[in-house]
């Protein structure tokens, strides 16, 4: 240790330096505080104080940013983040966050030296950054001894959980490999295992700093029970919350280890061991086994399956594109069309695109080898190569010019393709041709069927093998299925034998008959029933989540063999599973594209084009670039001719998970600007749909603004004879009352409404109405509280009409006798009038003649 005076070299435990005499300590570089040489923790903060010290902060170049943020960051985020630094603020995120810790460093830090430490951590920080970022992840805080990682922030992803799951086994898997290194260099030394700890939820993602360190800042919740989860792990292992395993059941081999009492938590954590992957790669193979329901609307479809492989069957080749957005049905119905072709004497051939795949060459086409050769999962490499060898033997094709391909394609060991002096495109083309080979002389002994789904993750390499592939059919008993997504361009054009199928989303009684059978009835509350027509309009997979989740929650109950609701719908939420589908194809838009749609989701389910104009207050050119790519990315529905044109969302939910995404301070915001471009230049607004500024001025929290508007709307509504909807916009602007002071003009301003909404009250639910009352006693209060005014003899007329019709006669005597005492004070003949018929009326009606 040297000392900080002089420079002397010291025993590592000496208190003062035996050159110079000067007091020995070690200052944590985190807080400052003096600790005891030998110290390998600050005994203030906890720093790690063996580990070398943090170079100083200096300034980079923007080359040099950018360099240290592709080291932190997946590629395709890097430039987008550079590009939008200074307009990104934050956002609601539905995210895996995983933790990651390391057992073992403290042992390491005694035996070796602070520089080998420093490698050995290297290596380790490499492999966990590599493996965050194979499956999209950001690697978002970096700890002493580990990682904190994000999966589905910035940038949002569909199987976040799942993504997450599989880092942490490929680095547990990395870590096993890392240490017999070390071992191989350095001798027997302490293994390195990773505890990993993995939770689900919502997180509010905060921004960049001006130095551009990768600090996406989660907080909320969610990061703090995933640290919690962390904490519980055994080396070696990864342990899941309850939320992240119910929506990675069935993909994953857990163990069940049951509560756990957690710090800083009165309820305790539930907890499951992740064991392995299992064979199931997506969310219908695991529907496909619990059992799916029956088969609707798509018998057209099936049918022209069908007839395409009868065309195959006699020699000639087709191909067909089975395209829809997701959730509509791709899988299901290729599901169904193998059930068909089960009984005939084919080969099917099948390979998948995953969507954390898209970095793997020929993912899809090296699953298509497994099933050809039957290679399971387990399989060693002896296995593989002998399988393969007999394979292409049953099917006479020559094994020098093929096996090495095939193996190395199927990453076997020592596959011989080394040997063979060739230039990379050579290396292709002959991959490409032992596929063909495999295909079409399996298709000499039996007809073939080869499906690959999913072609919106394809990676570069399958997709030419596929274009080329295609090429050769015509003429033989090949049928070549896809599945794909709207935003995915094929490039092998024009095809005789290639057919496009789309599927259309589900008609209201397609959809309907969905619902009966995940419900197991055949009547719905049509309440219900629009709701749900309305939330999922026609998605399959929306619709079977929608469901789950209402169940689930609770949210409806079954009476006899019908469903209704048990609470208030407009507060369901959206089922995360649809969510992330959502949001992530959101967040792929370009960041101008996609304000614009967050600003469109504020507005509501569908906007005008000068509105969004104002609003956003864009260049005419700028502005109809974006829209026209939320309209290619089928986000936007268009009606209408420009500039007359409205701009519909296409789902409802996509609406709802867009606004949902904004932090609550930013809608405000957007609804302030909203309410403010409606009321100053669009004039007619405030007259023909006060309504709408209600709910914009309610949203940006401005109430005394919108209070006015929610009684003219009420107003309007009860002139239109929809006294329903008038209630509805006098409750919700006396709501608002709550959050202004008392005083005489908020007094009189409660009062308006409350008059108008007993008035309503009286009409749609008859005089005897308990809620008539409160509203009317309510009124009372107001008028006392503002002082005598007009409006408290209709007030009190109410009250007698309300204890009249109840057949309280004694207290409905005594507003009459108050109606009395205010008519003569207040000296009007007509209210006189008014209340000398009350109180005679109740003369009568007790029989005093």
């Amino acid at each position: 240790m040297k000392c900080p005076k002089c420079g002397t070299d010291n025993p590592e435990n000496n208190k003062f330096c035996l050159e110079c005499g000067k007091k020995m300590t070690k200052v944590c570089p985190q807080c400052g505080t003096e600790n005891l040489p030998g110290a390998k923790f600050c005994g203030e903060c906890g720093r790690n104080l063996v580990l070398p010290p943090v170079p100083a902060h200096k300034e980079f170049s923007t080359d040099e940013k950018l360099a240290r943020m592709k080291r932190y960051l997946p590629k395709d985020l890097t430039e987008k983040i550079l590009a939008q630094r200074d307009k990104i603020e934050g956002e609601r995120k539905r995210v895996s966050v995983m933790f990651c810790d390391m057992e073992g460093f403290t042992g390491l830090s005694e035996r070796l030296d602070p520089e080998e430490i420093y490698s050995i951590m290297d290596g380790v920080y490499e492999i966990l950054i590599q493996k965050v970022h194979e499956y999209g992840g950001t690697v978002n805080e970096m700890t002493g001894d580990g990682i904190i990682a994000l999966f589905g922030a910035p940038i949002a992803l569909e199987d976040a959980p799942q993504r997450a799951i599989r880092s942490a086994c490929e680095i547990h898997r990395e870590m096993v490999r890392y240490n017999d290194r070390i071992k191989e260099e350095r001798g027997s030394i302490q293994s390195i295992k990773m505890r990993i700890g993995i939770h689900t939820g919502p997180v509010v993602v905060g921004t960049l700093g001006n130095d551009l360190r990768v600090e996406f800042k989660a907080v909320g919740d969610t990061v703090n029970i995933a640290s919690r989860v962390e904490g519980l792990a055994e080396p070696g292992t990864t342990y899941v919350s309850e939320a992240t395993f119910g929506l990675t059941e069935g993909m994953f081999r857990f163990e069940a280890l049951g509560g756990k009492e957690v710090k800083g938590r009165e309820e305790g954590v539930k907890v499951y061991r992740v064991i392995a992957p299992s064979m199931r790669r997506t969310r219908f193979d695991i529907s496909a086994e619990r059992g799916l329901t029956p088969f609707v609307g798509r018998g057209r479809e099936l049918e022209l399956l069908i007839d395409g492989f009868e065309r195959a069957k006699g020699g000639r080749g087709q191909a067909f594109s089975i395209t829809a957005e997701a959730g509509v049905g791709k899988s299901r119905l290729l599901y169904e069309f193998r059930k068909v072709v089960a009984n005939e004497d084919v080969t099917f051939l099948e390979g998948k695109c995953l969507s954390y795949s898209r970095g793997v060459a020929y993912h899809p086409v090296i699953d298509v080898l497994k099933a050809s050769f039957e290679i399971q999962g387990g399989d060693e490499d002896s296995v593989i190569r002998e399988k393969v060898q007999n394979g292409l033997k049953a099917l006479g094709i020559e094994e020098a010019s093929t096996l090495p391909y095939l193996l190395e394609l199927l990453s076997v060991r020592d596959s011989g393709i080394d040997s063979i002096p060739m230039s990379p495109e050579e290396r292709r083309a002959r991959i490409l041709d032992s596929l063909k080979r495999i295909v079409l002389k399996r298709s000499e002994i039996r007809p073939l069927i080869m499906a690959i789904e999913d072609l919106h993750w394809i990676d570069n390499s399958s997709e030419e093998s596929l274009k080329e592939l295609l090429d050769d059919i015509s003429g033989s008993r090949v049928l070549m299925i896809f599945t794909y997504r709207p935003e995915f361009v094929h490039t092998w054009g024009g095809r005789s034998y290639h057919c496009q199928v789309n599927l259309n989303r589900f008609s209201n009684r397609e959809s309907l008959i969905m619902v009966s059978n995940l419900l197991g009835v055949e009547e719905l509350d049509k309440n219900l029933e629009d709701f749900i027509l309305e939330r999922t309009e026609g998605v399959p997979f929306f619709i079977e989540e929608f469901i789950k989740s209402l169940r689930d929650l609770k949210v409806i109950e079954k009476k006899g063999n019908k469903y209704s609701a048990a609470k208030d719908l407009e507060d369901v939420s959206i089922p995360s599973t649809i969510q992330d589908v959502i949001m992530a194809r959101v967040d792929s838009l370009p960041e101008a594209a996609k304000r614009m749609l967050q600003t469109g989701s504020v507005i509501g389910r569908e906007f005008g084009y000068e509105l969004i104009k104002e609003v956003t207050g864009l260049a005419e050119q700028e502005l109809l670039s974006h829209l026209s790519i939320l309209k290619d990315s089928e986000l936007l529905y268009e009606r209408g001719i420009y500039p007359q044109s409205t701009y519909i969302f296409k789902h409802a939910l996509t609406q709802d998970a867009v606004y949902q995404s904004l932090l609550k301070s930013t809608r405000k915001r957007y609804h302030r600007e909203v309410a403010q471009v409606l009321e100053e230049g669009f004039s007619g607004a405030a007259e023909t749909q006060p309504e709408l500024l209600g709910h914009h001025y309610t949203e940006a929290g401005n109430v005394e603004r919108a209070i006015p508007y929610w009684h003219k709307a009420g107003e309007i509504a009860i002139r239109r004879s929809a006294h329903m909807v008038a209630v509805a916009h006098f409750n919700r602007g006396l709501e608002l009352f709550k959050a202004l002071p008392d005083n005489p003009r908020r007094a009189q301003q409660e009062l308006d409404l409350q008059m108008a909404l007993g008035n309503t009250l009286m009409t749609i639910k008859g005089y005897g109405d308990p809620e008539v009352k409160r509203t009317l006693e309510r009124a009372r209060e107001l008028c006392l509280q503002v002082g005598e005014t007009s409006q408290l003899f209709p007030v009190l007329h109410g009250l007698w009409i309300f204890y009249i019709a109840r057949a309280e006669s004694q207290t409905s005597h005594e507003m009459a006798e108050q109606c009395l005492d205010l008519a003569k004070r207040l000296k009007d003949p007509a209210l006189l009038m008014e209340a000398h018929h009350a109180l005679g009326s109740n003369f009568l009606w007790r029989g005093e003649y």
